[in-house]
């Protein structure tokens, strides 16, 4: 049987007869602070993998289970911190498969455009997520909408473009619509990253 520690303190939970670890952290929300949330698991120091996520509490092998906690403003604001840098590191992605394009090489281009569309997406989908968590007021600082909604619009564009193999039109969109957009987006979510910023004692 793991052990549980809840902010470095060992718990005494009623875990004996829990089925699956998703039922196992159920639990543990009742234990802790009902303004907090979640927001680090490890087992003996380490991430636990996907199947360890899905799995049965038997299932996992180690010894101590370790969940931190958090106000969720403060969490947001730490993880917003990573938000420019995805968006830059996207940025070269997309850049990559424009290079690839405009050198007449469509199948790398291609791999690496969907490989830029796919990470993009993943940012949408953990960026929308992560707002979720904060009041109001905050959500209002981070909010994207207009940005996703030209991005996708000028994404919509660049796959009619793929489809009809029109690789040098494609090269010119990326270039000179989505990049720029992409660059301004980093700008808004590094501005964002500090407006988010939580004072002590707030």
């Amino acid at each position: 049987m793991i052990r549980v520690k809840i902010n470095g303190t060992e718990a005494e939970l009623p875990i004996q007869s829990v089925p699956k670890f998703t039922d196992l952290l159920e639990i543990v929300k009742t234990h802790i602070d009902p303004e907090h949330m979640i927001t680090e698991v490890t087992i003996d120091g380490r991430d636990l993998t996907d199947e360890e996520w899905t799995s049965t509490v038997a299932m996992i092998q180690g010894e101590t289970l370790d969940i931190w906690t958090g106000e969720p403003d403060l969490y947001v604001a730490d993880k917003m911190q990573d938000a420019s840098g995805v968006i830059r590191s996207c940025l070269l992605e997309f850049q990559d498969a424009r290079k690839g394009f405009q050198e007449g090489d469509s199948v790398n281009g291609n791999a690496r455009l969907k490989n830029a569309v796919d990470t993009l997406k993943a940012f949408f989908e953990w960026y929308g997520t992560l707002i979720q968590l904060v009041s109001e007021e905050r959500r209002g600082k981070m909010d994207i909408t207009t940005e996703v909604i030209d991005i996708s619009e000028t994404c919509k564009k660049i796959c009619q473009q793929q489809m009809y193999q029109s690789w040098w039109a494609l090269g010119e969109s990326l270039e000179k619509d989505l990049e720029p957009k992409l660059d301004h987006l980093e700008n808004t979510c590094r501005r964002a990253a500090i407006d988010v910023q939580v004072s002590p004692g707030e």
